[in-house]
């Protein structure tokens, strides 16, 4: 028998464990997810930076390794993360979640947002992060927008500790938090961000 969730709205839909949008397909398997990236403006970068993401985090625990890749059908496949996405984060995952995000920042994947979707926590209590179409990719050159882009990654992670530990948080932390915050448009808050990394703390 068929399990169908669909939302016309979205344009999503998950039938026995495919997970379908408007801009991708993604096949869940026992130990490996397979995602096809769909044919819409902008693909070829999206396939390119989720990678090349998954190539620098290769070897590092909390994130998917990548199996194989597909350049003219953008396909990858990558290794299943145990644990499912949660509404809630305690202490000890959000503990460890900063620990694998300045991991991955130190690889050079830093990412432009981290949506609760993306975090999954098994029944340990190890959490894994996915999904990297949206990320920005450190320069072999140096160049000033890497950054903003890890100022950007930890604002995200911040606004996070906010909603479900803010007790977790130091006053510098709060700080970026509440620049982030006040500010609505994205290119407002990356002068912001930037002016913020220059004064003293």
């Amino acid at each position: 028998m068929e399990n169908v969730i669909r939302s016309r709205a979205t344009g999503k839909s998950v039938i026995n464990g495919t997970y379908e949008t408007r801009k991708i397909l993604l096949k869940v398997g026992t130990k490996s997810v397979t995602k096809y990236f769909k044919q819409r403006p902008g693909v070829q970068r999206r396939y390119r930076v989720e990678k090349s993401a998954l190539q620098r985090l290769r070897g590092v625990v909390g994130f998917p390794q990548l199996i194989r890749t597909a350049d003219t059908s953008l396909l990858l496949e990558m290794s299943r993360l145990p644990g499912a996405s949660v509404k809630s984060l305690s202490e000890r995952n959000l503990r460890d979640l900063a620990a694998i995000v300045e991991k991955m920042l130190a690889a050079g994947v830093a990412r432009h947002s981290l949506p609760l979707r993306d975090i999954l926590v098994d029944p340990e209590g190890n959490v894994g992060l996915v999904d990297f179409e949206r990320a920005t990719l450190r320069s072999r050159i140096w160049r000033p927008d890497w950054s903003i882009a890890k100022a950007v990654t930890r604002y995200h992670l911040y606004r996070l500790f906010a909603e479900q530990q803010p007790q977790l948080l130091n006053p510098e932390q709060w700080r970026l938090v509440n620049i982030g915050g006040k500010l609505r448009n994205p290119v407002s808050l990356l002068h912001a961000l930037t002016r913020s990394l220059r004064k003293p703390a």
